[in-house]
């Protein structure tokens, strides 16, 4: 059963105005020399576009099939399926077609045809009037082809390859003996290449007879009532079945002798078919064009601009005079013609300023064609970028610091880039990409962005918090229409952690070499990756040296960054703001004093109040802490001493959370090189010590490195004289760090004195 769409717009009786010749909406160029096809931008007059209200909306087509008095045959390739659809130009209705696997024809009449599968039945259903059952006609004769529709009358065609005899048949409704009948004035070798209908009940056919020394081709007109051929002349032989068209006073056809040019060819019908040949265009490469005629106008186009991936001029509707050889352009790509029953044409195709549909070509008051948008399918023809699915903030904290960034296009047939830029330093990321992804119905570029950015040695490292931009440019690869450029914004927010200086939730190793300058690691870890590794050296600056301590202390400030603080040897405390990008802010007076401490360890969270904490042990091996205030001006509270006998540890080491509770930890080291474990209590006291193992000796800086595998535990980093080794924490208190593995967080650095 045929089922029927609800109308997408009801029409009045103005929708069969729309489909009659109708002035205006042309889209022509000047004249240009006959031989070569029209290359000029497309000309609209503001008074010639379409109305909303006298144009028929329709689903999605590939191409035109056939027209009849009320409405028309359209098909649509998706995938491994086909799609039928006929759409009534008098209610602008569309009805869905059942699924056959022969397709449907129709010929210049409401009729349209399809074999049902699996038997020798044919379906005539008349659209006419769409509810009805289909008349069925059976052909069990397996040497007929199936070749063409004329009005409600079969074409079929018989070769056999053996004996080389053809011919043409035609079978009417009612399977009575005298409906099937073979078409005479046809050779007994005849080789049935195209046919197509003209009117209810008349066909054009091409056909080839071949005798020993040579094959012919033909173009020849059947009446279907008397089962003969009316009029004949001969024509070029093609390698391929190529289009034909017929006026009522010329022949048209494609002359494509070779798999690789072919040129429009006409004729003057006199009656005896021996008028001379005459080239209307070259056709190139198109050796498959569809064409048609209108008047003393031939058009052509080369199917598949809307899909092609190289533009080519060919794929734009041309139409060249007969008269004189001047050239219209008429729409900017086209995929199938088919006469109308007024002598216009129905043309499937689009235009860069009104879209994809059908086009009715007729002439206009000028005697010149064209070209109407009578039924629209609502797609643009240009390249059109539909959404661009960039989330206003991304958190790149979340799915393992990667976002996946989509821009939707109107179609697949696109290569463009995208750039996903910094705003505070100008860094930024560029996707190339050669074609879109099919993606729902439409065409989707993805960007699957790894939350990483080049630093100026080129390596990627985190991208920092803060502002972005992205540019998106895709250029059409079939040249039809202008490029798309857009721009947009959106925030990436990370959580800042310990030692992060960059502001993008890594942490930065710091040293300082001999000659006091003070460089800066920052980490990265990938999945590719055992362990995190440093994404180049850079240098921070000079004249450290004058400093006989300095240490990391997190975020003790107040701003974003975090910060350092630095003891000179007259023992003044010295903060040094840092301010995101890498770098530090002026330094600023802490207080005098410090030289009494012989340990600071600083950068973690002691007390649950969400600010960085100092720790400080004296020569009496007194411990010592200092609250965290966030403030610039007065960044610690008063001392509270919380401990003695810590003279036995010759290194301590805020970690942050090393044993699963919420408060940060410590680790100490004795003089034997036994690593303690103190955990924190939340108060800025600290649990009995748990031993973690010993050997640790070697090592001369353990920095509490923060997160750097990405895994949500505390790290340790170690560092000494034979290299470097990093310890992953595992979130347990009785065996708090994972077995060393290589460090890879000191980048090709000169010796240091200080690693922090």
């Amino acid at each position: 059963m045929i089922q029927t769409r609800v109308p997408r717009r009801r029409l009045a009786a103005a929708v069969t105005t729309v489909l009659t010749v109708t002035a205006g909406a042309a889209l022509a160029t000047a004249p240009t020399a006959a031989a070569a096809p029209a290359t000029a931008a497309t000309a609209v007059t503001a008074d010639a576009r379409p109305t909303a209200g006298g144009v028929i909306s329709f689903p999605q087509a590939d191409r035109i099939i056939s027209a009849g008095p009320t409405g028309f045959l359209s098909g649509e390739r998706r995938w491994d399926h086909s799609y039928y659809r006929w759409t009534s130009t008098v209610d602008g209705t569309t009805t869905n077609l059942p699924e056959w696997y022969s397709g449907y024809r129709g010929g210049a009449s409401d009729t349209v045809v399809a074999k049902e599968d699996g038997t020798t039945r044919y379906l005539l259903h008349d659209m006419s009037s769409p509810g009805s059952a289909p008349t069925i006609v059976d052909q069990p004769d397996t040497k007929l082809y199936w070749a063409g529709v004329v009005g409600r009358t079969l074409v079929f065609s018989s070769w056999d390859v053996q004996t080389k005899v053809g011919g043409l048949h035609l079978i009417g409704e009612g399977n009575r003996a005298d409906s099937k009948r073979q078409v005479t004035g046809l050779p007994s070798n005849t080789r049935v290449q195209t046919v197509r209908a003209l009117t209810e009940g008349s066909a054009l056919v091409r056909y080839t007879s071949a005798d020993a020394d040579t094959e012919r081709s033909y173009l020849a007109v059947v009446d279907v009532a008397t089962a003969s051929v009316v009029e004949r002349r001969e024509v070029g032989v093609s390698a391929y079945d190529t289009d034909v068209a017929l006026s009522g006073d010329r022949w048209v056809w494609v002359d494509a002798p070779t798999s690789t040019h072919a040129k429009l060819m006409y004729a003057t019908r006199d009656g005896s078919g021996s008028a001379p040949a005459v080239e209307a265009a070259d056709l190139g490469d198109s050796v498959r064009p569809h064409i048609g005629v209108v008047g003393d106008w031939a058009t052509y186009a080369a199917p598949g601009g809307a899909t092609a991936t190289e533009p080519s001029p060919r794929f734009a509707l041309n139409a060249v005079s007969l008269a004189d050889g001047s050239t219209v352009k008429l729409l900017d790509h086209a995929s199938s013609t088919v006469p109308a029953a007024d002598g216009t044409l129905l043309v499937r195709g689009g235009t860069v300023d009104h879209g994809e549909g059908i086009y009715r070509i007729a002439l206009g008051a000028d005697g010149r064609p064209t070209a109407t948008l009578a039924v629209t399918t609502g797609a643009p023809t240009a390249l059109t970028l539909y959404t661009s699915a960039t989330p206003p903030v991304i958190d790149l904290d979340k799915n393992d610091g990667q976002a996946l960034l989509r821009w939707v296009l109107s179609r697949t047939n696109a290569k463009g880039s995208v750039t996903v830029r910094h705003v505070a330093t100008g860094r930024s990321v560029r996707h190339d990409f050669a074609k879109a992804v099919e993606y729902d119905g439409k065409a989707a570029v993805d960007f699957r962005w790894d939350g990483r950015l080049p630093n100026a040695e080129g390596m990627k490292e985190s991208a920092p918090s803060g502002d972005y931009a992205w540019d998106f440019t895709a250029s059409p690869l079939n040249g039809i229409g202008p490029d798309v450029v857009r721009s947009g914004t959106f925030k990436v927010t990370r959580t800042v952690g310990l030692h992060d200086y960059t502001d993008n939730s890594t942490p930065d190793l710091l040293s300082r070499d001999a000659a006091g300058v003070l460089w800066r690691d920052d980490s990265v870890k990938v999945a590719s990756a055992p362990q995190p590794y440093s994404t180049g050296r850079v240098r921070v600056g000079g004249g450290w040296q004058i400093f006989n301590q300095l240490e990391a202390v997190g975020n003790i400030a107040g701003s974003p960054a975090a910060d350092l603080i630095a003891r000179d040897k007259d023992g003044v405390l010295w903060l040094y703001q840092g301010k995101g990008d890498g770098t530090f802010a002026a330094r600023t007076k802490v207080g005098g004093g410090w030289q009494i401490f012989t340990h600071m360890t600083g950068g973690s969270d002691l007390d649950g109040d969400g600010k960085s904490d100092l720790v400080t042990t004296d020569a009496a091996g007194d411990l010592w802490f200092y609250k965290g205030t966030g403030s610039a001006s007065a960044p610690f509270a008063p001392r509270k001493r919380t401990g003695w006998g810590w003279g036995i540890y010759n290194q301590i080491t805020a970690t942050g959370d090393l044993a699963g509770t919420s408060a940060g930890d410590l680790v100490a080291r004795d003089k034997a090189g036994v690593l303690w474990l103190y955990e924190g209590k939340g108060d800025g006291t600290y649990a009995p010590r748990t031993r973690i193992s010993e050997g640790w000796d070697t090592f001369t800086h353990l920095v509490g490195i923060g997160d750097a595998d990405r895994d949500g535990r505390a790290d340790l980093y170690a560092t000494g004289p034979t290299g470097s080794t990093f310890y992953a924490g595992t979130g347990d208190a009785a065996a708090p760090f994972k077995s060393g593995a290589p460090g890879n967080l000191l980048w090709s650095s000169a010796p240091v004195d200080t690693v922090f």
